[in-house]
């Protein structure tokens, strides 16, 4: 998986997020914070949870992952499976950036797609 920065990405979310917040007839919805639903451990081997390049946590209002971490900065949510995030991420010696992720929640609650990468990037949730 690899840290989205490049502008156009980021105008394309943020035009995304005004217009499903500007049209009623759209279901996403912009969330004060993380379902929790999405909330918690990921990792893509369970046997490495808690540890690994894969590790994902996921909290109401920020996220850690490759060694960065930082606040959520907005979270679109479209039903009970789906959100995107925008986060502010600083690991050691950077400054600080923004990412953008869009997580797909299996049927059954336990495994987590990053599709904004491709193919997309599961997790599965730590115990």
């Amino acid at each position: 998986m690899q840290n989205v920065r490049p502008m156009n990405y980021l105008n394309y979310l943020a035009g995304l997020v005004i217009a499903c917040v500007a049209t009623p007839g759209l279901s996403a919805k912009l969330s004060p914070k993380v379902p929790k639903q999405f909330v918690g451990s990921w990792n893509a081997d369970v046997k490495y949870c808690g540890k690994g390049e894969s590790q994902l946590d996921i909290r109401a209002h920020d996220i850690e992952f490759y060694e960065s971490s930082g606040p959520i900065k907005a979270i679109v949510v479209q039903g009970s499976d789906e959100v995107a995030l925008i986060a502010e991420l600083k690991g050691e010696e950077e400054k600080p950036y923004l990412t953008v992720r869009h997580f797909r929640l299996s049927e059954d609650q336990k495994q987590l797609s990053d599709v904004s990468s491709h193919p997309p990037y599961v997790r599965h949730r730590c115990p």
